[in-house]
């Protein structure tokens, strides 16, 4: 009976021991705590992701440009100053005029055209002539003809083209045509007032 007492005994302090020694094995992996809000979490950090992804791959925004629109200045006005230069030449009607004591006297004052032309030009030639005697020149009884020089005209007499009274001028013009040779040539005219011959007039004309 002692015997089987320790054995028993013996029994009971090894499990004991054994009881008491740590356990050799792996430890058990604790089970983890879920958290409630990771679902949230996890649907805010792939929406972050998702809109910086975008970002990158986005092409760049066009930025558009406005035109700057530059006043152009105002011009300001220059003073022009305008000169004027007096002229020796007088108007026929201004060249001092002579008198006579005639009943019908002439001044020629100019005689056209000065210039040399050339050959078989037609033109037409002019004669300023003032009326310095006493009696008027009546357009009805006057006339200018042809008496003498080169027979460069085209009409041998013409009317007056106006009455011409004491100190007033006119403008008296043949239609002629240069010779068709260069050369210098005259032709002489007169001034009839009834049968009062008066105011020979001469043009001298060069043809190239």
């Amino acid at each position: 009976m002692r015997k089987n007492h320790r054995t028993i005994l013996t029994v009971i302090a090894t499990i004991l021991i054994l009881a008491c020694m740590p356990t050799l094995g792996p430890a058990t992996t604790p089970i983890p705590t879920f958290d409630a809000n990771a679902p949230l979490t996890a649907i805010v950090l792939t929406a972050g992701a998702a809109a910086t992804q975008t970002a990158l791959n986005a092409p760049p925004t066009a930025t558009p440009t406005v035109p700057t629109h530059t006043p152009f200045p105002t011009p300001t006005a220059t003073a022009t100053f305008l000169f004027f230069v007096p002229t020796s030449a007088l108007p026929p009607t201004q060249i001092p005029l002579g008198s006579s004591d005639a009943e019908f006297e002439c001044q020629v004052l100019s005689a056209d055209p000065r210039n040399p032309l050339p050959v078989s030009t037609k033109f037409v030639a002019k004669w300023i002539v003032a009326n310095i005697g006493k009696s008027t020149w009546s357009a009805g009884s006057a006339d200018y003809r042809y008496i003498d020089g080169d027979k460069i005209h085209l009409q041998s007499i013409y009317d007056f083209p106006a009455t011409v009274p004491p100190g007033a001028t006119v403008e008296l013009t043949v239609d002629m045509q240069a010779p068709s040779t260069p050369g210098t040539y005259s032709t002489f005219w007169i001034i009839f007032v009834g049968k009062k011959a008066f105011c020979k007039m001469q043009l001298d004309l060069v043809v190239n």
